[in-house]
């Protein structure tokens, strides 16, 4: 198609599309050789804000050429969808601007120009957080691919590069353009709690726990082809999933056409089917469940404690097979409380028992062992009362008390178990139990006693009161 200078052709070179926000920087190097004799010198477009090593590519849509009567003409790229085959079609597409909208025209027409487009132009890979490609004059699909595994998608945008206007009513190159690249962050955030907070100390052996995962769908390009999106999520020993409990977004969980679940005690996986992906970019998703704290919850460091870990699996290159696992991870904390029972000469004291009741109603017992030594474990923070509920023979019951548990003072190993943990109140003071008082002796050998002391006494008594004979 020919045609002279004219305002359609003047409006035509303005338009950028997908990229209203692009800043000019001078005029252009004339690094390539134009189309032709008569063409203007190519120009230089710069895609920011990316991560060092990302690919970007650029893809003709058409190419324009000023022929030797000044003509401004184009050559459209075979195999471009029906309604985006002619530079009318290209140039009238609106900008969405350098924020990432769906939906938008530009948005819609360069997802299908996409996928009908396979040979790069041009590529060039990011040095820092910019790339820069030299390009011939014409109207261009640009794709970044990230290679670095950044959680983000990057969307692909259309830029354009015809001849523009000079003041002799010809034509000159288009200055160069500055184009922040167009992403969406692929994020998930876990939570445990009411209050989904990252950490936890309020539940104890038995409690069901709370949990919620929070992400998004990835805004994916409508024309990729790996478009995948899984969500995965794994206790510690000490965690107990109940599946009948998942929700997302307030729905019991159910594979279907949607997505498929796959959940045990051990762990679960939301992986959403490629189609429903595609159609509902950047839709929230929000996981809860719960699940049972067991009594095999511990705590060795800070970085190993009883918890669970919800990753994420997507394609930061949606037009390959790479996949990226973002994830987040919350702790519960519990508790642990050990005391000596012994003798009133603090010798140990085996073989009595305590009782605790937690708020969930579960009655934890603990016995002395052959040390005197009783211990509680997996306990939330607060205040517990200790009941002595079975007392060795000879002692009397000690009276109930109490204790406090909290990040500030359970901050001791356990003097019971080989391995070293770091969560234990350990008590200074020994538990001690009374002797039982003297009891009065029972039985035959005890009425003998009593009998014969009593006829003893009798016999005594009748003989001082006895009449004494005077002598003579």
């Amino acid at each position: 198609m020919s045609s002279t200078p004219s305002k359609t052709l003047t409006r035509w070179a303005a338009a950028l599309v997908a990229g209203a926000a692009a800043v000019a920087l001078g005029a252009t190097g004339a690094v390539a050789d134009p189309t032709s004799p008569t063409d203007v010198a190519d120009s230089t477009v710069t895609i920011t804000g990316l991560i060092d090593g990302d690919t970007v590519s650029a893809y003709l849509i058409a190419d324009a050429d000023v022929d030797a009567a000044n003509n401004l003409t184009y050559v459209m790229t075979p195999g471009l969808p029906a309604d985006f085959d002619t530079v009318g079609e290209i140039a009238a597409l609106t900008s969405d601007g350098a924020t990432f909208t769906q939906g938008t025209d530009a948005q819609n027409a360069a997802s299908k120009i996409a996928a009908a487009l396979t040979n790069a132009t041009k590529t060039a890979v990011a040095v820092g957080d910019s790339a820069s490609l030299t390009l011939g004059s014409g109207y261009y699909l640009v794709r970044v691919t990230s290679t670095s595994g950044t959680a983000k998608v990057y969307q692909n945008m259309l830029v354009d590069l015809s001849p523009a206007v000079n003041d002799n009513n010809g034509y000159k190159p288009h200055e160069a353009v500055t184009m922040a690249a167009k992403s969406t962050s692929v994020s998930i955030d876990k939570g445990v709690g009411d209050n989904a907070a990252e950490s936890t100390d309020k539940y104890s052996v038995g409690d069901k726990v709370p949990f919620t995962v929070t992400t998004a769908i990835p805004n994916y390009p409508a024309d990729s082809t790996k478009a995948t999106f899984k969500v995965t999520d794994k206790p510690t020993a000490g965690l107990q999933i109940d599946p009948a409990s998942i929700k997302i977004n307030g729905t019991p969980a159910v594979t279907g056409a949607d997505y498929t679940l796959t959940a045990s005690a051990t762990g679960y996986t939301v992986e959403f089917t490629k189609a429903h992906i595609l159609a509902n970019p950047a839709a929230p998703i929000v996981i809860t469940y719960e699940a049972t704290l067991t009594a095999e919850a511990f705590s060795r460091s800070a970085d190993e404690v009883t918890g669970n870990t919800a990753t994420i699996t997507f394609n930061p290159n949606p037009y390959d097979e790479t996949t990226k696992s973002p994830s987040d991870t919350t702790k519960v904390q519990t508790y642990g409380y050990c005391f000596t029972k012994a003798t009133p000469e603090g010798a140990p004291l085996p073989g009595a028992e305590f009782t605790l009741t937690l708020t969930n109603g579960t009655a934890l017992v603990s016995a002395s062992d052959n040390q005197g030594r009783v211990c509680f474990e997996d306990l939330a923070a607060g205040t517990y009362t200790l009941s002595e509920t079975k007392v060795p023979a000879g002692y009397q019951k000690v009276a109930d008390f109490s204790f406090e548990l909290s990040a500030a003072t359970a901050t001791a190993d356990n003097p019971v178990t080989a391995e070293t943990e770091n969560n234990y109140l350990i008590s200074t003071q020994n538990v001690i139990d009374p002797k039982q008082p003297a009891m009065p002796i029972t039985g035959a050998q005890g009425l003998g006693l009593v009998l014969g002391t009593g006829a003893i006494l009798l016999v005594a008594g009748m003989f001082l009161l006895a009449p004494r004979r005077k002598r003579p």
